[in-house]
């Protein structure tokens, strides 16, 4: 059985639609196999039109577009039918819905929607990279991180890594444990990327304790809260920072997510922020 041909079509790059259909194609059992994905862009006149239309007719296709003109969009929607092909329109209802909402008409410009539909994917691929390498389980990812957090138990590394990632960063987050070696990796990437994080000992306790009394543990778990093992995780720390001066070292203690998310963004970018 042939492989069913799916048309992008776009007045710009179509790159947003065809990432769309790649991604609910992914829902199917068979269908990144069995489907034909042919992306068509920059198609803004009746003239381009016709040519992909008139080739959606030989091959039975699928076409599924983003034309921002109303124009163009009516006689695609129209040369479809005469052929009987079927069309999607991924954005002429919600253009025509906002357009109500808002009382003004859309600009239509071409194109507009590739900035919009990179920053939501980059995102997506952030998170996932976050929830990925998170607590330093792999660091098979490290060469593409944005950021690398490092800090002891509970300093907000895993929180602080999911608010960045919903901001389009890739961020990996290592823990320090007294007695277990830095991986060696961190030493072959730009130190400026590693931003270490601690916490006052007192605060730390009280976070530890309350996790502890969450998860009902008892016993040993104790140890995890006692301020004299703190201590010590701590000046370890302390000591790993000391040995690594090109990392910027944040103190997170009474600090919001998004305060600290603020700080690390400015340490590692400057002014020169990626998203």
């Amino acid at each position: 059985m042939d492989r069913q041909p799916i048309y992008v079509v776009s007045g710009g790059s179509g790159e947003t639609a065809y990432r769309m259909v790649q991604a609910a194609l992914t829902q199917f059992s068979k269908g990144e196999s069995s489907a034909l994905v042919r992306r068509f862009q920059n198609v803004r006149s009746r003239e381009d039109v016709d040519r992909v239309v008139q080739m959606a007719g030989e091959k039975r296709a699928v076409i599924i577009h983003t034309t921002v003109s109303r124009e163009m969009r009516v006689y695609l929607a129209d040369r479809c039918a005469e052929l009987r092909l079927t069309q999607v329109d991924l954005f002429g209802n919600l253009l025509d819905t906002l357009a109500l909402y808002l009382r003004e008409r859309p600009e239509e410009r071409p194109g507009s929607f590739h900035a919009v539909g990179d920053k939501y994917f980059r995102r997506i691929e952030a998170i996932e990279y976050a929830q990925k390498y998170d607590d330093g389980i792999d660091m098979g990812g490290l060469a593409d991180a944005d950021i690398v957090l490092v800090g002891i138990s509970r300093t907000s590394k895993t929180p602080l890594s999911m608010y960045l990632a919903m901001e389009g960063y890739k961020v990996m987050n290592v823990p320090l444990v007294p007695g277990i070696p830095l991986p060696a990796e961190l030493e072959h990437i730009p130190q400026g990327r590693i931003v270490g994080l601690t916490i006052q000992a007192d605060r730390l306790q009280e976070i530890r304790a309350y996790r502890l009394k969450r998860l009902g543990a008892t016993g040993s778990a104790d140890n995890y809260s006692d301020l004299g093992r703190i201590l010590e995780e701590l000046a370890y720390a302390d000591g790993v920072f000391r040995l690594h001066r090109r990392w910027p070292v944040l103190d997170v203690t009474g600090r919001s997510i998004e305060e600290t998310a603020g700080l690390v963004l400015d340490r590692v970018f400057g002014k020169e922020r990626a998203v």
